[in-house]
């Protein structure tokens, strides 16, 4: 895939020959200093690319508009306007999927920080919405606190019934273990010594959930 690219450097090289330009017919013109770090190396819109993990393909990402910053040595990528992530398993079937407002995603740190009415499916049909979520590309399989939140959350299972998160979640993964920070409602569930309910202790018919 070739995505369109504007090189900020371009950009502002041609900035400084129209203000040179401008300059010779008033000499009073003030300069003015442009920060290259505040623009984005990158620029390119309509994007869908395939996502590889260890050479074997695992997303698919679609968004309108994609901003790449270097970041004095700590890159990140912007998608500001809307973002589909299409996660796959290794048939290449589609096992979960998230769309947001907003996204960002630091290289260093493998870690996507989505932002604006986040809509997370997994490959059960679970549904989580929240308006901020992050998820740890570095958190091993079977560990809780790979999708991440401290926003109230909404979780919908595949039958229709649902539970809020007012404190926000954490999940492993597959979105499929799951601890439920100061739960809305009325549950049966297996005593911690926090605060947190692994999701699957709790009695779907034992919900009473209140507005």
């Amino acid at each position: 895939m070739v995505l369109e690219t504007k090189s900020a450097v371009i950009i502002l090289l041609i900035f400084c020959i129209v203000a040179i330009s401008c300059n010779t017919n008033n000499k009073n013109m003030p300069l003015v200093f442009v920060d290259v770090q505040s623009m984005p190396r990158i620029h390119s819109t309509d994007v869908s690319t395939l996502i590889s993990d260890s050479g074997i393909t695992r997303y698919q990402l679609d968004a309108k508009v994609h901003d790449f910053y270097s970041n004095e040595g700590d890159p990140y990528q912007h998608f500001p306007e809307k973002i589909h992530v299409e996660r796959f398993d290794s048939l290449y079937n589609v096992e979960g999927n998230i769309v947001a407002d907003t996204a960002y995603y630091f290289e260093r740190k493998e870690l996507w920080h989505a932002v604006g009415n986040v809509v997370v499916k997994n490959l059960e049909g679970r549904v989580f919405e929240t308006s901020e979520l992050f998820w740890d590309e570095k958190v091993p399989a079977d560990e809780v606190n790979a999708f991440y939140t401290y926003k109230p959350v909404k979780i919908t299972e595949p039958d229709g019934t649902f539970q809020y998160g007012r404190n926000g979640f954490k999940a492993d993964r597959s979105l499929n273990i799951i601890r439920l920070f100061s739960i809305k409602g009325e549950f049966d569930f297996v005593e911690e010594s926090n605060d947190s309910i692994p999701l699957n202790t709790i009695r779907p018919d034992s919900i009473q959930l209140h507005e």
